[in-house]
């Protein structure tokens, strides 16, 4: 799988035509004939974190945009940025 983001060690949060996911340390995996993201959900992306350290998987064809944080501390901070503008 030539010519695809790396990663590692970072939160992404993805866009999706619906919704939106964050996953820390996301891979690029190939199931079942296509590409898929993998990886586990970071701190701070559910109120109560009830999801985690969960893995979690998105199609690649899905994704309308995503979001980079430099690692799980970075995305942590903008959440809590985030929450208090509400």
């Amino acid at each position: 799988m030539k010519n695809l983001p790396n990663f590692d060690g970072k939160v992404v949060s993805f866009g999706l035509p619906d919704s939106t996911l964050a996953i820390f340390n996301p891979k690029f995996e190939k199931l079942a004939g296509r590409i898929f993201i993998t990886g586990t959900i970071p701190e701070e992306y559910t109120k109560n974190n009830y999801a985690l350290g969960n893995s979690c998987a998105i199609s690649w064809d899905a994704i309308t945009d995503y979001i980079v944080f430099k690692d799980e501390k970075a995305y942590k901070k903008q959440m809590k940025k985030s929450a208090k503008k509400k």
